[in-house]
C-alpha cells in the first residue's frame, strides 16, 4: 500500500480503519487527529489541514482545486488527503493500539 500512488480521504481511511475493528468515524478520526497533532487544530483557514510532523513522515497531500464561481471569480479549494504510506501508518499504529488494550 505504501508503495502505491492512491491517495484517500480521511473518511474513507475511517471506514477501513472500521473495516479492520477500529470502532471509528470520520468526524471521530478527524477529532483524533488534530489532538495527537497530525492535523492543525487551530480555527481558520488552516483548520484540518496537515500539520508539519504529518508532512514530514509523507503522510498526507494536500489537493487543490480551482472552481469557477458564477460571478467569474475563481476560488480555491484546499483538501487534506491520506498517501498510501499515511494509510499503512494509521492502520498500524491503531491495530497495535488495539493489541496493547
Amino acid at each position: 500500500m505504501a508503495a502505491s500512488g492512491n491517495t484517500i480521504l480521511i473518511g474513507e481511511l475511517a471506514k477501513i480503519l472500521r473495516q479492520n475493528g477500529i470502532n471509528t468515524g470520520e468526524k471521530r478520526l478527524f477529532g483524533w487527529m488534530r489532538q495527537q497533532g497530525f492535523l492543525i487544530s487551530r480555527k481558520g483557514t488552516d483548520y484540518n489541514m496537515p500539520a508539519q510532523r504529518g508532512m514530514d513522515m509523507g503522510l498526507f497531500e494536500v489537493k487543490e482545486r480551482a472552481i469557477n464561481n458564477p460571478g467569474g471569480s475563481v476560488r480555491i479549494t484546499k483538501t487534506t488527503v491520506v498517501t498510501g504510506k499515511g494509510q499503512q501508518y494509521f492502520i498500524n499504529r491503531f491495530l497495535r493500539e488495539r493489541g496493547a488494550e
